[in-house]
């Protein structure tokens, strides 16, 4: 399988094309790709072309564009997860796994018994950013999703675009799943086009939190009996909107 990169959109303006930064620094010192070597680079816009190395010095990789494409169909619907803060590499490897099944944006969530951000925040970001951008490349997305400012939970419940979803351990026998809340008939189905989903950190939403995201017009979901963690409840909920929108064959 040829490899995949992400690259700035004027990269692949003209035929010549060259790589630098940590990009060239992959190909020729971790990689050690060699001259007549082809890669596949993406620019996030659905443009794709499969590039030949041509040279290299000590900054920068010189290639040519061999064949230009379009790259794989984006998801359908846009899903934007709104993810509560986690410990540790939990929102990490939720960042990754979200990025395979197609989430197109991550907006880390502040609620009210959610994991407290503290001094760092500008690595962490810059951090978070390069595991999308590496998840996208390795599973073949066209586009790498869009990773939101932190946002206070009530903010995140008034603005946030699309049928909104709350999956919520406490929410009952009765209430919907995330499947029969989209999909209550087959023309509301086709007629999706955007979900956010408002995922709660690990002692869970407060009571006061559901009714305010219920009044602001979010269907409150359950996703079993189980008690899932925080980052486990974020990728199931977006793996049965993915399913409920046809995305996962």
């Amino acid at each position: 399988m040829t490899r995949r990169f992400f690259v700035d959109p004027a990269t692949l303006a003209g035929d010549e094309v060259t790589l630098a930064g940590d990009l060239a620094h992959r190909l020729t010192k971790v990689l050690r790709l060699r001259p007549g070597a082809e890669i596949a680079l993406f620019d996030g816009s659905g443009r794709e072309a499969t590039v030949r190395i041509e040279g290299a010095d000590e900054r920068t990789v010189q290639a040519s564009v061999v064949e230009r494409y379009d790259g794989p169909p984006e998801p359908r619907v846009r899903l934007n997860l709104y993810q509560s803060i986690t410990k540790g590499e939990r929102f990490e490897w939720l960042l990754e796994k979200g990025t395979e099944i197609g989430v197109a944006r991550f907006v880390p969530l502040i609620a009210a018994r959610a994991v407290v951000m503290t001094k760092g925040e500008g690595n962490r970001a810059q951090r978070w950013r390069r595991i999308v951008v590496e998840a996208a490349e390795q599973c073949g997305r066209s586009a790498v999703p869009e990773i939101g400012e932190p946002v206070r939970f009530d903010a995140a419940v008034a603005s946030a675009p699309g049928v909104l979803l709350l999956p919520y351990e406490a929410a009952g026998d009765f209430a919907p799943s995330v499947q029969s809340a989209l999909s209550a008939d087959i023309d509301a189905l086709f007629a999706l086009s955007e979900v956010s989903v408002f995922i709660g950190p690990e002692g869970g939403f407060e009571p006061a939190e559901v009714a305010a995201a219920a009044a602001a017009g979010a269907a409150v979901v359950t996703m079993g009996a189980r008690v899932l963690r925080s980052e486990t409840a974020g990728l199931v909920a977006a793996t049965l909107v993915m399913q409920a929108a046809g995305e996962l064959g």
